[in-house]
């Protein structure tokens, strides 16, 4: 059937798996950032207004920053697998490549 199966260029896969893995560890400082500035707010004073924002916000943002370091990781992982998907296809195709190559070299040569 014509037209079916799907192209990979392991060049941009390679790529784009370091794309992820510098997001992923964006992410992971930006968490650490995250829950700095968070401890700072704790001392913000203790009026009725920051202590209701506290209230609220606290439970909000005490899940984000359980979340996203594992986020961050994740994001790291799934570059470091598009990184290997990338070098095997690249490997694959060397060697399909050498293969076939060493196949032609050895086929008798035909007069015409």
């Amino acid at each position: 059937m014509a037209g079916a199966g799907y192209d990979v260029d392991p060049a941009v896969l390679k790529a784009q798996g370091g794309a992820f893995k510098d997001i992923g560890s964006d992410f992971s400082a930006a968490a650490k950032k995250l829950a700095a500035t968070l401890k700072e707010a704790e001392d913000w004073g203790d009026d009725d207004l920051i202590k209701y924002f506290m209230d609220v916000y606290s439970p909000v943002s005490a899940g984000l920053v359980e979340s996203m370091p594992t986020l961050g990781e994740g994001l790291s992982t799934i570059g470091g697998k598009l990184e290997a998907t990338g070098e095997h296809y690249a490997t694959t195709e060397r060697d399909q490549h050498d293969h076939l190559a060493k196949y032609a070299a050895s086929r008798p040569k035909f007069a015409n």
